[in-house]
């Protein structure tokens, strides 16, 4: 199956078959009023935000005061007051060490290991170890060697 090909003709154009179309056409776009929520929700995020801000901002402030006084110098008369409390919980501190400390104790060992029991009848000993005939072959005793 063959199929002829018509190949396109540019000649003068008939205007009377072409259709513009109108304005209307074309659907209007109409924009609704953007609702009050919107910028109410916006507003509380922006607020939201800024007064996280602020905390951060008077932390920072104030984490930067403290460094400055715990990094001045002491004066002459903190120093002094340091050392006395420095004294007084030294003192206190060997005191509460004696109390804790633990009171030497005389330990007791028993005696060497007891000398071995002969065996009974239904034992065997086999390598230092004693065995106990029992019904269907033989139980370990570790705790009592012979």
């Amino acid at each position: 199956m063959e199929r002829e090909r018509h190949e396109p003709t540019f000649g003068k154009p008939d205007l009377h078959d072409v259709h513009f179309r109108s304005d209307r056409s074309r659907p209007i776009r109409r924009t609704e009023p953007t609702s009050p929520w919107i910028y109410m929700g916006v507003g509380a995020v922006l607020l939201i935000a800024i007064a996280m801000g602020l905390i951060e901002w008077n932390a920072g402030r104030q984490a930067a005061a403290m460094t400055r006084e715990l990094t001045r110098p002491m004066t002459a008369k903190e120093e002094a007051q340091f050392n006395a409390d420095m004294q007084k919980f030294d003192q206190e501190f060997r005191a509460a060490m004696q109390k804790a400390a633990p009171q030497p104790r005389v330990i007791t060992l028993p005696a060497a290991d007891p000398a071995p029991q002969p065996l009974r009848p239904g034992e065997r000993c086999i390598q230092g170890r004693r065995f106990q005939r029992i019904e269907g072959g033989w139980r370990d005793r570790p705790n009592d060697p012979c």
